[in-house]
């Protein structure tokens, strides 16, 4: 009985899936143009959608970054990037030691505009775990692309499109999964930018997880009736190989409670006012 027990036992810890989320915090503990932050709603949005491997951008205060993370997910462990662009909006990976163990980071400066310093826009973050159950190997790349829709912040981001394309090359042979605000402004236009992402997809052979969502992130839009409107800028990219494992893609706040309606800054309450503008999107994987 004991050894049919831990069969089981065994079994379950082989067979047990893992999930990553994404969420943009935007200009965490910083930015007095959005208001100081709500740190016990921030503090639920990660319990609800907490995840054995996290990805954040717009770590602007990293030491208080460090802290909400050791109150709402003891035990995870942190990194942080050293760069973060002329906003210093870092970005940060958190796991879970349980299930994945730290084998190496490092960033590509080549996102920031610079190939041997800290540029003026954030680097790719790139951290490389082992499944503790499976001892696989994952590369994770946390990003934040260059915001806007004007034309040449556009071709900026353009560029690092190229950029990803040449990551997804490099990591070719290894299980590399992409999350980040990729300000894809053109995602729901279905414009030249959308154009650029869906290029890089496809020459990469990855898929976007957010292409079923129906946003990531709201915005004051263009309508000029007090409604604001929702996009899709955050996107977390996987191999087209690794979509056969995917079990089940979940938005979070303000997005999932509105269903990306236009709405009033009223309407999307706590969390758009006072936590961010954008959502957490959260993976699960069998």
């Amino acid at each position: 009985m004991k050894f049919i027990a831990l069969l089981l036992l065994l079994g379950s810890h082989a067979w047990a899936g893992w999930n990553v989320t994404h969420y943009n915090i935007r200009n965490f503990n910083k930015d007095p143009g959005a208001g100081a932050t709500d740190l016990g709603q921030l503090g639920k949005n990660l319990k609800e959608f907490k995840s054995d491997v996290m990805g954040f951008v717009e770590v602007v205060n990293t030491a208080a970054f460090t802290s909400l993370i050791n109150t709402n997910l003891p035990g995870y462990q942190t990194i942080t990037s050293d760069c973060g662009g002329f906003g210093r909006q870092k970005l940060a990976i958190v796991f879970n030691p349980k299930t994945f163990k730290f084998i190496s980071s490092a960033e590509d400066l080549k996102f920031s505009s610079s190939d041997n310093k800290c540029g003026s826009l954030r680097p790719a973050l790139i951290v490389t775990l082992q499944e503790v159950a499976t001892k696989k190997n994952y590369v994770f790349a946390a990003l934040h692309l260059k915001a806007g829709g004007a034309e040449s912040a556009m071709r900026q981001r353009w560029t690092q499109y190229q950029l990803l394309a040449q990551l997804a090359k490099k990591f070719s042979s290894q299980n590399l999964i992409l999350m980040g605000d990729l300000n894809t402004t053109g995602y729901n236009l279905k414009d030249a930018d959308y154009d650029q992402f869906s290029s890089f997809l496809a020459v990469s052979k990855y898929k976007t997880m957010s292409e079923n969502l129906g946003c990531t992130s709201y915005w004051t839009g263009i309508l000029g009736n007090g409604l604001h409107q929702s996009s899709i800028l955050d996107h977390i990219v996987v191999k087209e190989s690794m979509t056969k494992d995917v079990e089940d893609i979940q938005l979070g706040a303000h997005c999932a409670k509105l269903d990306c309606r236009d709405a009033t800054p009223e309407d999307l309450g706590i969390d758009y006012q006072s936590v961010s503008d954008h959502c957490p999107i959260q993976v699960s994987f069998k």
